[in-house]
C-alpha cells in the first residue's frame, strides 16, 4: 500500500510553478484584437535563456490513512536553448533546477521520516540538469526516459520534474488567432499497454482575448483558457493502475516577445480507493537577453547532477563550457641562486 501511496504523493507533487502577485489582474488592460489576428510561437534562438520560479500547493484527502493533509514546495528553473536537435527535430533545451524549498506534512503512518524525505528531494533536484527537445509551436518532441535501475522514490521525483518542464511550452497552432478561437491537442507519453507509465491527455485551448500587461502596460499578451483531461496508467507485473486528472488553466503569452509569461492552474487528481488531491499551480517566466550558446549536452541521459565549479579546466568541472588552454614556452632553466638563465639571442 505504501509504495503506491508514495508514488501518488510524489507524482502529484511534481507539477511545478510560481505564485502570481496579488495585483496581476489589475495590471491587465484589454485591447482590441488586430484585424489579421495574432500568431503565437516560441523564441528558441540558440543562447536564449528563460528563468522560471515554481510554487506548488496541494491538499490530499487520503483513504489509506483516513484523513487529509496539506503541503507545498517551490524551486527555480533556468532554461537555456542549446541549438538544433539533429536526432529528434526542434531545438534542444537544457533545464537546471535550483533553490528548492519544501514545506510538507506527511501521514503519521508514512514509512520514512519527513526530514529524510525532504533531504532526498533537495539532493536529487539541486543543481541538476536535463535536456529535452521542443519546436517553435511548443510541442515537446523528446523527453528522456528514466533508467530502469533508479530507485522508486527517486524515479518518481525525477519524473515529476520532467513533467513540470512541459508547463513552460504550451502547444499553440501555427496560424493567426482571434478571440474565441479554440483548438485541441492530444498529449501522449510512454507506451500504451507496456510496463511502465503511460499518459493520455486531451487539451482544449481557447483564446480569451488580448491585453496590455505589466506595471507600465508596455507588453501585449494573449490570454488563454485551457481545459485538460488526463488519464495516467502505471502498469506493473501485478497489473495496471489508473489515475484520472482534470485541470483548468489560465495563461498569458507575450506574443511579440514569443514566450509564456505566466500559467495559473488548478486541478483534481483521483486515485480510486487511495486518495483525491486538489492542486494549485502557477508558472512565471522571464526572458533574458540571448547569451553565447553552451556546448550541447547529451539528450540521452534523464538528469545529471552538477557541481558549483566554474573553472572549465578543473578536473571535477561538469558544466557545458570547454577548457581553453594556450600553449606556452617552457620556463628557462634556473641559474645560480635560483635566477633564470638568460637565453641566447638569435644568431
Amino acid at each position: 500500500m505504501f509504495p503506491r501511496m508514495l508514488r501518488r504523493l510524489l507524482f502529484a507533487a511534481a507539477l511545478l510553478s510560481l505564485a502570481p502577485a496579488c495585483g496581476d489582474k489589475q495590471n491587465l488592460q484589454k485591447i482590441e484584437a488586430p484585424a489579421a489576428g495574432v500568431t503565437l510561437s516560441y523564441d528558441l534562438t540558440p543562447g536564449q535563456v528563460y528563468r522560471g520560479n515554481v510554487t506548488h500547493s496541494e491538499k490530499v484527502q487520503s483513504a489509506d490513512v483516513g484523513g487529509s493533509y496539506n503541503r507545498s514546495y517551490s524551486f527555480a528553473v533556468d532554461l537555456s536553448i542549446l541549438g538544433p536537435d539533429e536526432q529528434h527535430g526542434g531545438q534542444l533545451v537544457m533545464a537546471r533546477f535550483k533553490d528548492i524549498k519544501v514545506n510538507w506534512t506527511l501521514p503519521r503512518a508514512f514509512p520514512i521520516s519527513l526530514n529524510e524525505f525532504i533531504d532526498k528531494v533537495v539532493a536529487q533536484l539541486k543543481d541538476s540538469e536535463v535536456t529535452f527537445a521542443v519546436d517553435e509551436t511548443g510541442k515537446v518532441l523528446f523527453m528522456p526516459e528514466l533508467p530502469e535501475d533508479m530507485s522508486t522514490e527517486m524515479r518518481l521525483i525525477v519524473q515529476g520534474a520532467l513533467d513540470a518542464l512541459e508547463t513552460a511550452f504550451l502547444p499553440v497552432p501555427a496560424r493567426p488567432l482571434k478571440p474565441g478561437d479554440t483548438w485541441k491537442d492530444q498529449r501522449k507519453r510512454g507506451r500504451e499497454g507496456k510496463l511502465g507509465r503511460f499518459v493520455d491527455a486531451e487539451v482544449t485551448t481557447k483564446v480569451e482575448g488580448f491585453y496590455r500587461a505589466g506595471e507600465r502596460g508596455d507588453e501585449e499578451v494573449t490570454r488563454l483558457d485551457i481545459t485538460e483531461a488526463e488519464t495516467e496508467t502505471v502498469t506493473t507485473k501485478a497489473g495496471a493502475h489508473k489515475v484520472t486528472k482534470d485541470s483548468q488553466t489560465k495563461a498569458l503569452f507575450a506574443h511579440a516577445k514569443k514566450y509564456l509569461v505566466k500559467l495559473d492552474r488548478s486541478g483534481t487528481s483521483l486515485d480510486p480507493g487511495v486518495s483525491t488531491t486538489f492542486t494549485t499551480l502557477v508558472v512565471r517566466w522571464t526572458k533574458d537577453a540571448a547569451k553565447s550558446t553552451p556546448a550541447p549536452a547529451s539528450p540521452t541521459g534523464p538528469i545529471k547532477q552538477t557541481q558549483s565549479i566554474d573553472d572549465p579546466c578543473h578536473p571535477d568541472y561538469v558544466g557545458g563550457e570547454e577548457c581553453q588552454t594556450t600553449p606556452t614556452e617552457p620556463p628557462p632553466p634556473a641559474g645560480p641562486a635560483g635566477e633564470a638563465t638568460p637565453t641566447k639571442p638569435p644568431a
